[in-house]
């Protein structure tokens, strides 16, 4: 509920603060002493219209907040749905600021965070329910009326399942696009896919081929001092006069004959066999390299076009050739893709047809149940209407369906346009005076009316509102006497359920607040401003008897006063 509102600045008000109760909180005035400019300052923080004209003369801005606080096990409903808003409690408590400056340009806060306007309007709507001539009001927004009519028929299970196969369907629907538009890009994409393929096969590239070709390359670029050099070694290890072979063979027999002398010498034999026999070795590798090159033009060629081949290939997909190769193995993998987003899309079809059969199949039960409702909703209204001052009154809950084609739900061999609301749009219609037709009530009903109008609908639906502070403007315009009373003892019974705050000029009904305010008139260093004060006892007293009396209050205006207190 609405705890403490604080205004600065706004209009006639200077500075003022008032802290509000549970239940009936009544505010009383004369004309012209600011109630409305009070009920102005409440709007602005709920997200209602707020102008520059609205900051007190000399000022350079006006503040308004407001402090709400929750009760976790009361209000969880309307946690939930501030939650869904991105709207964070602190303590239990939510803290809504509105600065407006003389400039014309204004902030808005939720504790302490800049909130935009458009979501401080959708957190105003859970919170406060203005009634009378105000933008905010919900009677005024058609929209609403469907919501109003579901709790008047206890359907809010229904409407929230109608939601939740909504939500369930557009998952669907937004899955199959999805998979559409994937097998469409990579149908697209299959012609180049297999050129690539194709082009990357045609010249098999292999790991590490491109290393192997620059070495074969240099050796074959280089044949003739190869084996000119190899040659050149052979015979001077083996074949020239003078080789080392047969050098090491003259050293190898003169150990021989050392070793026959002194056996110690015998090692130093052994290495020189050894020595002969691995430059025997060496000469006749160099010989087997030598007859192994072979001067072949056309095999350079051939490992240079292989070379232009690969590092064109490089070039082209702009990776290494161990890149090319895994491209390969990648769009080999994408070959059969295309048959499995086939499936995909034959079970998201399957998913997408289930998901809009139950779908139409809520609407429907939703549909069935509104009417039945609608026809409840209507004659309690009408009957509420009467006697609270309206004898005359008709109201009518119009529903209203859209063929098209393509509509989602089917019924009678005709379809239908469904959403989250189901397939029908809800307008509550009203005709106040006898012979008329009812017309939308948000063009034609006045503001007491509406006020009358909320009344009624809040007591019908009281135990499934989720709205807990409701504000009731303008409700006794046109009344009195007996219309008075009913009124008010309706909304002292509605003062158990919800935080009430009633701008009223009508004793029966300021005579059942639980808190009382009044809305004065005062000056101050030369200028008027408006003030609130909370009555005691004795200021009821005084206030209700002026009510009753009018300026000239007498002792019997008193004593009526004190017994419609008792």
């Amino acid at each position: 509920m609405l705890t403490r509102l604080y205004i600065e600045n706004f209009a006639l008000i200077e500075r003022v603060e008032v802290e509000f109760g549970p239940g009936l909180n009544v505010v009383t005035g004369e004309t012209g002493a600011g109630k409305s400019v009070l009920l102005g300052a409440l709007d602005s923080i709920l997200g209602g219209a707020a102008r520059a004209d609205c900051v007190r003369a000399g000022a350079d801005r006006c503040v308004v907040e407001g402090l709400f606080e929750f009760s976790a096990d009361a209000d969880g409903p309307v946690i939930e749905k501030l939650s869904g808003l991105d709207i964070d409690l602190e303590e239990g408590q939510l803290a809504l600021r509105r600065e407006i400056r003389a400039s014309g340009r204004g902030r808005a806060f939720a504790n302490g965070l800049t909130l935009p306007l458009r979501r401080l309007k959708e957190v105003g709507a859970i919170l406060v329910d203005l009634c009378g001539q105000h933008e905010h009001q919900s009677l005024l927004d058609v929209p609403s009326h469907a919501r109003f009519l579901d709790e008047s028929g206890g359907l809010a299970d229904q409407t929230r399942v109608v939601l939740q196969r909504w939500r369930t369907l557009q998952q669907c629907r937004e899955a199959l696009t999805r998979t559409h538009r994937d097998r469409q890009e990579l149908q697209q994409q299959e012609e180049l896919r297999r050129f690539q393929l194709a082009e990357i096969r045609a010249i098999a590239p292999e790991p590490g081929e491109e290393d192997g070709l620059e070495r074969e390359v240099e050796i074959l670029e280089n044949q003739t001092e190869l084996v000119q050099g190899a040659d050149q070694l052979y015979q001077e290890l083996y074949q020239g006069e003078a080789s080392t072979v047969e050098q090491l063979g003259q050293v190898r027999r003169r150990l021989g004959r050392l070793a026959e002398i002194d056996p110690s010498l015998t090692r130093q034999a052994g290495t020189a066999d050894e020595l002969l026999y691995a430059v025997e070795d060496l000469a006749a590798d160099l010989r087997r390299y030598v007859n192994s090159l072979d001067a072949d033009p056309q095999r350079l060629e051939r490992a240079h076009e292989r070379l232009l081949e690969l590092r064109r290939l490089k070039q082209k997909y702009d990776r290494p050739l161990e890149g090319v190769v895994a491209l390969a193995v990648e769009l080999e993998g994408r070959e059969h893709r295309l048959q499995e987003l086939d499936g995909v899309i034959s079970e998201a079809e399957s998913a997408n047809s289930a998901a809009a059969e139950e779908f139409a199949h809520a609407c429907l039960s939703q549909s069935a149940q509104r009417g039945q409702a609608a026809e409840s909703l209507a004659g309690s209204v009408a009957e509420g209407l009467r006697s609270l001052g309206m004898p005359h009154a008709a109201f009518r809950v119009h529903r209203q369906r859209v063929e098209d084609a393509e509509g989602l739900v089917e019924e009678g061999r005709r379809r239908y346009r469904a959403d989250e609301n189901g397939m029908e749009s809800v307008e509550f219609l009203i005709s106040a005076n006898a012979g008329e037709e009812p017309r939308s009530l948000a063009r034609i009903a006045s503001g007491g009316e509406i006020s009358r109008i909320m009344l009624v609908l809040k007591e019908i639906i009281a135990a499934g509102d989720v709205v807990s502070t409701l504000v009731f403007d303008e409700i006794d315009v046109g009344i009195s006497g007996r219309i008075a009373a009913s009124v008010g003892a309706r909304l002292e019974r509605l003062g158990c359920s919800h935080q009430l705050i009633v701008i009223t000029h009508l004793p029966q009904i300021a005579s059942l607040a639980r808190q009382h305010y009044s809305v004065r008139k005062k000056e101050a260093g030369g200028r008027t401003q408006t003030e609130v004060l909370e009555l005691d006892e004795t200021a009821r007293r005084e206030e209700i008897a002026g009510l009753l009396a009018g300026e000239s209050i007498s002792n019997t205006a008193r004593q009526h006063a004190r017994e419609m207190l008792e």
